[in-house]
């Protein structure tokens, strides 16, 4: 059937900002509830809208969305019909200027409810799916195409990460294995060539189960995979004496066999336990990992951070731990009143952002989930201070300031977090001020702006958000000259209808 396109008529509202430094605007709410905000690709924002969750009796209808910047044009696609019954969406993403979106697919409904499991690493999925969309005419290109199938490749996926290369010239596609399997497979696509590489790696000489937690390709398609041994099917009779919990980072190419691998232990002693490993590509090519360390199992007697560089080819090319400055203490102190001896607890890195050259911007923020007063409620998620490190080229930080933020909530949880993207060197944290209630009005979308030259941070309001919508700081969507998007909600209850969704882009001048 020919398809109908529609133009959007997008309202435009100019919000007033702080200072001279943001140019603000936002698009009309989306018509449909959920959405997933693909980013930008030549000068263009990309959104998918589903018209409700939907499961797999009944899977939701979807549009595509494409906006100009400043939502000055718009378009949308027609509402297409869901990829079937017994399907299961996953993600998406713009990978050789098409948008790919993934879907699993079962064939017997005794089959649903692995594949609906709420576990990380539980969902069955049997057999994933590669459907693509024209960019510009917003139209299905080609049939759906298989990715993975368990009767061909021997294992059956739980969920897929998608990453970029920092040029934007690949993207890895890395399908995980369900808990209980030891194989996992990974898509290389060269947007240059136009030419996609599958292989599938196993990990059973390693005689444990994998959790897969972040993926990284380089701008010359070298994939990173970082990992740690399962925790949750391996009974305590099971484990050998000298057992350890351990964290594996995988290097691998289109050409590769047998996957690299670099490990290091949970536990190191009795006062230093590793944990939340994280990777990321410096500019200058090298990997970095940083893992979190502790004086306890728990997590709440922070120490530090430790940071490796590697090579492509895993070798380690440096090591060093960095802590908080201890001049930090009187600011902690004040903002919250700690335990004895746990002036830093509870900090955990949240992101790191490469610089030009070999240096990076690294940010720990405090969380921790507190018993809430109100028995009937969910646990209170407590977001608090964040800490930034700007680290130069050998490891050594040049500057660390601390950043004032105290979030608690018990439902609203996509205020939470923060994010930053980089200008230059000049970076910019997004984050909102403090909010300590399940309401969601007053509240306000803050920016910290790090100078390149290391000098004094400044923060500034971007906006006071309407008793309409609220700002999601968990995700930032990074366009060109500045321009960064988020998302902003509002829960509403029109039927089946439980949120609403419009789109906000900030333009740091």
């Amino acid at each position: 059937m020919k398809q109908i396109f529609l133009a959007v008529f997008i309202l435009i509202f100019s919000a007033t900002a702080f200072s001279s430094g943001f140019d603000i605007r936002t698009s009309s709410v989306i018509d449909q509830p959920n959405v997933e905000v693909l980013g930008s690709y030549k000068g263009s924002w990309y959104a998918i809208g589903f018209e409700k969750l939907g499961n797999l009796n009944k899977p939701p209808r979807f549009k595509i969305f494409k906006y100009g910047s400043g939502f000055k044009t718009g378009k949308n696609s027609e509402l297409f019909n869901s990829f079937g019954e017994k399907t299961y969406y996953l993600h998406s993403s713009i990978i050789n200027g098409k948008l790919a979106m993934f879907y699993a697919v079962c064939e017997l409904r005794m089959d649903e409810n692995t594949m609906l499991d709420n576990k990380e690493g539980h969902k069955e999925l049997p057999v994933v799916m590669q459907q693509d969309f024209n960019l510009d005419s917003l139209t299905a290109d080609g049939e759906p195409k298989t990715v993975l199938n368990n009767k061909e490749d021997y294992f059956a996926a739980s969920g897929i990460e998608i990453a970029h290369s920092p040029d934007q010239s690949k993207t890895a596609v890395l399908l995980k294995p369900f808990f209980r399997q030891q194989k996992y497979k990974v898509l290389i696509s060269d947007h240059k060539t136009g030419i996609s590489f599958f292989k599938t790696y196993e990990f059973k000489e390693l005689k444990e189960y994998l959790q897969f937690l972040q993926l990284a390709v380089n701008n010359d398609g070298q994939v990173f995979v970082a990992a740690k041994v399962r925790d949750d099917i391996i009974s305590i009779a099971e484990k050998p004496k000298d057992y350890v919990k351990a964290f594996y980072v995988f290097s691998v190419n289109k050409e590769t066999e047998k996957p690299l691998q670099y490990s290091f232990p949970f536990s190191v002693g009795s006062d230093r336990y590793n944990d939340n490993i994280q990777i990321a590509l410096l500019s200058n090519g090298e990997l970095l990992m940083t893992s979190d360390f502790y004086c306890d199992s728990r997590k709440q007697n922070f120490k530090g951070i430790s940071l490796t560089k590697f090579s492509a080819s895993l070798n380690v090319s440096g090591t060093t731990d960095i802590f908080p400055d201890a001049n930090l203490i009187p600011q902690v102190a004040s903002y919250r009143v700690f335990k004895k001896g746990k002036e830093f607890s509870n900090l955990e890195t949240v992101q790191v952002l490469r610089l030009d050259g070999k240096g990076f911007m690294l940010f720990a923020e405090y969380r921790d989930t507190l018993t809430n007063p109100t028995r009937t409620l969910p646990p209170l998620n407590e977001r608090g201070y964040l800490l930034a490190f700007r680290v130069d080229e050998n490891m050594v930080v040049k500057s660390q300031q601390f950043i004032p933020k105290k979030q608690i909530s018990a439902k609203v949880d996509y205020a939470f977090s923060s994010a930053a993207f980089r200008k230059g060197n000049d970076v910019f944290l997004f984050h909102n001020a403090d909010w300590l209630t399940d309401d969601e009005h007053n509240m306000e979308l803050q920016c910290t702006r790090f100078p390149a030259d290391g000098s004094a941070p400044v923060t500034q309001k971007v906006l006071n958000t309407s008793n309409d919508f609220f700002t999601r700081v968990n995700a930032l969507y990074k366009g060109l000259d500045g321009k960064v998007l988020f998302e902003e909600i509002k829960l509403v209850e029109f039927g089946e209808v439980s949120r609403e969704v419009k789109l906000l882009e900030v333009v740091v001048k």
